[in-house]
């Protein structure tokens, strides 16, 4: 039996799925609700990980940044906000908005980054704010 050719089919109780041949035989049912996992974590399993290492478009981006304003710190210790504020870069309002949450603590209980990271992140910010033209931001 092949797996391509197995197709879910619901019975009266919408609690169980079960798994049907083609010729509709039942292969086996699985209880679909809460807890019918046999009390396994799924938590973990299920979430994506960001990207822990630079994305092509990042380095692009990076590249395309000034020499003076190119935030080395941040791209070695935590190329996953690189990769985010490449994505973000051309929409002027999730990119400020996401600048903020960077720098700001919000919960009263963040660390905050190593000081060269931050220090870079400032001066990116600053870049941005002063080349990022206003009516850009007024339109997102």
């Amino acid at each position: 039996m092949s797996f391509y050719s197995l197709r879910p089919k619901r019975s009266c109780d919408e609690n169980v799925i079960q798994l049907v041949t083609k010729d509709g035989e039942p292969v086996g049912s699985k209880p679909a609700g809460p807890g019918s996992d046999g009390g396994r974590d799924w938590s973990q399993i299920r979430k994506s990980k960001p990207a822990d290492h630079l994305l092509p478009a990042t380095v692009e981006w990076l590249k395309s940044l000034p020499v003076l304003v190119r935030p080395t710190a941040l791209e070695i210790q935590y190329p996953r906000i690189a990769n985010l504020l490449a994505a973000q870069w051309k929409n002027a309002s999730a990119c400020r908005a996401y600048f903020d949450d960077l720098l700001t603590d919000r919960r009263g209980n963040r660390r905050g980054f190593p000081a060269d990271v931050r220090r870079a992140l400032i001066t990116l910010r600053e870049y941005y704010h002063r080349k990022q033209p206003m009516e850009l931001s007024l339109l997102d």
